[in-house]
């Protein structure tokens, strides 16, 4: 188990939930699109026809009815994933802290208090496993009203454009075909923006929790840094391939251009957060911490051979792109290490 590890596994989540959004949008297309059917088998493609009666106006009710109804849903869903999200990531980090301290100390470590005369290893890990649930609470409550906020406008959005195409089309004498074809096209659009807002709600999260595992650790566990990590592909601004493994300076803050920020989205110049992708990683004396039940990856001679090869691929790679690369190439040692299993440990600490 690692950071990579710890990556690939909070995809999964990110993946389920965003297949649960397909099917959402998808049935929200599908009853628009009867709804708007049923008025044109009613009243035809004549504006003056829906003028009569209210009948536009009930249209429109019955179609923002329809979306309220679906994006309620949707906004549960997303609400969801992030009190996910959240634990999963928090857990994760602190089974990989467990690991990490209970090496350091040769044995696995008792977590059953933090009283008096333990030691500091136990009660970092005590704490963390003891506030987990406050923060998330803190973060879940921080965050909720900008997502109600956004969720309203992306419905809003999409009911105002399905019915400002279809009133232009009742003008213009348009059929059904045109129409629908319209509003399959919005909903796509709308299906995009969702996703996306999924998509940073989700890495807002996991940043947020890797942020309050590295201030627990600071001062405490000798040697964690915080680094930042993007993607560095082609959507990737210049900004924040500059800032790919720049450290966090003492008191947390990344730095670029005169602004700072403790992790990504929080810079004050808006666009540097729109969009943003990127992670951050955390570091202890230098090494990403890994595990397993038969190999030392922690063996010094292992890690010096991963940080020269870590180093020679940097300059055309992202950080992670290259740690994946030297630890595919270079294995390390065979040797009984202290292990539990994340499965076992999450039985044992996860309540």
């Amino acid at each position: 188990m690692d950071q990579l590890e710890i990556f690939e596994r909070l995809q999964k989540i990110l993946e389920e939930y965003e297949k649960s959004f397909d099917k959402h949008y998808s049935r929200l297309q599908s009853r628009m699109v009867e709804s708007l059917q049923e008025a044109y088998e009613k009243f035809g493609n004549n504006l003056s026809e829906y003028r009569k009666y209210s009948r536009l106006q009930a249209l429109v009710k019955q179609l923002d009815g329809i979306s309220s109804a679906e994006y309620q849903k949707l906004l549960e869903e997303a609400l969801k994933m992030q009190e996910e999200t959240f634990d999963m990531t928090f857990l994760l980090y602190t089974y990989l802290i467990y690991m990490y301290l209970s090496n350091e100390e040769g044995k696995l470590l008792n977590i059953t208090s933090a009283a008096a005369g333990t030691s500091a290893a136990v009660a970092i890990i005590y704490w963390l496993l003891k506030n987990r649930k406050r923060l998330r609470s803190e973060f879940l409550k921080e965050s909720e009203y900008e997502t109600l906020l956004r969720f309203k406008k992306h419905k809003d959005d999409y009911i105002y454009s399905v019915f400002m195409d279809t009133q232009d089309n009742l003008k213009a004498e348009a059929d059904f075909t045109a129409t629908s074809k319209q509003a399959k096209k919005r909903t796509q659009s709308a299906r995009n923006n969702g996703i996306k807002r999924l998509q940073e709600m989700f890495n807002s999260t996991v940043n947020y929790v890797q942020d309050k595992i590295y201030d627990a650790l600071k001062g405490k566990v000798e040697g964690v840094e915080k680094m930042w990590i993007s993607m560095r592909d082609m959507q990737v601004r210049q900004a924040h391939r500059i800032l790919d493994s720049q450290f966090a300076d003492e008191e947390g803050y990344f730095h670029y251009d005169g602004d700072r920020a403790k992790r990504p989205k929080l810079w004050k110049d808006p666009s540097m957060n729109y969009g943003c992708r990127c992670k951050i990683i955390l570091l202890f004396g230098g090494r990403n911490p890994m595990f397993s039940r038969v190999h030392d990856y922690q063996d010094p001679h292992y890690q010096i051979k991963l940080a020269k090869r870590i180093d020679e691929l940097s300059p055309n790679k992202t950080y992670l792109q290259s740690l994946k690369q030297a630890q595919d190439e270079i294995k390390p040692p065979k040797r009984t290490v202290p292990y539990i299993t994340f499965k076992d440990w999450l039985e044992q600490y996860g309540e």
